[in-house]
């Protein structure tokens, strides 16, 4: 992607709009100074699992991790956070929803 080192918000932006799950799921990204917003708004999986009467996958603790990793490998400054996601589903508009907010050095990720 020949990204900068310290990619930032926008760097985060191309990334998550390149990923696989970017094609297959109906998704939104907003941008309000050094945060990022990022919306699944229709899940594949969570969707197949619905048609097929299962219960939701609880997608959040691993979100978390895989998100969280993947913004920092865009820019060590990131934090994520779950706004809404399975099984704590704030949001009825949305699969999931995380928040990753950019700061002014890196984060701890290992706390």
């Amino acid at each position: 992607m020949h990204l900068p080192e310290q990619a930032g918000v926008e760097g985060l932006r191309q990334a998550l709009a390149l990923r696989l799950y970017a094609s297959l799921n109906e998704d939104e990204i907003t941008v309000s100074g050094d945060t990022l917003t990022y919306r699944v708004r229709t899940c594949r999986v969570q969707a197949a699992r619905a048609r097929k009467g299962m219960a939701y996958h609880p997608c959040k603790p691993v979100g978390l991790l895989e998100y969280t990793y993947f913004a920092q490998g865009i820019d060590a400054r990131f934090t994520c956070e779950a706004v809404s996601c399975h099984p704590d589903v704030t949001d009825p508009a949305c699969n999931c929803c995380w928040r990753f907010t950019l700061h002014s050095t890196p984060q701890n990720i290992h706390k």
